[in-house]
């Protein structure tokens, strides 16, 4: 192999070190858990209501526990607001981490975690 040889493979592994080292060190964005989409079976019951609020977009801003009580009533999901209210504070806020809540005016209210 002659000098220009050496040279070119090389540059050739250069360009391939560089490549890999784009994509490992890539800076990927930090979001919450990625999601599967929800299949029909995933809307039944009181979690799956509050899944179909969820994905239909009425917790990205800020809601009370009466609003989603009577969204959930509008949506055709009647069960207690004491029901509600657990709900979203153990299951949705605490083990799957998909809410968070916040104070305004004195009142709890649950939106999307972002």
């Amino acid at each position: 192999m002659n000098e220009e040889q050496i040279k070119q493979e090389f540059e050739k592994i250069w360009d391939k070190i560089k490549e890999l080292e784009n994509k490992i060190f890539q800076k990927k964005e930090i979001t919450t858990k990625e999601r599967k989409p929800y299949s029909k079976k995933d809307y039944k019951g009181l979690a799956g209501g509050i899944r179909l609020i969820i994905t239909e977009g009425f917790l990205n801003s800020p809601r009370s526990v009466n609003e989603i009580f009577n969204e959930l009533k509008r949506q055709g999901y009647h069960y207690p607001q004491k029901s509600v209210s657990k709900l979203l504070s153990i299951n949705f806020m605490k083990n799957t981490r998909i809410l968070t809540r916040v104070k305004e005016n004195k009142k709890w209210k649950y939106v999307l975690r972002k």
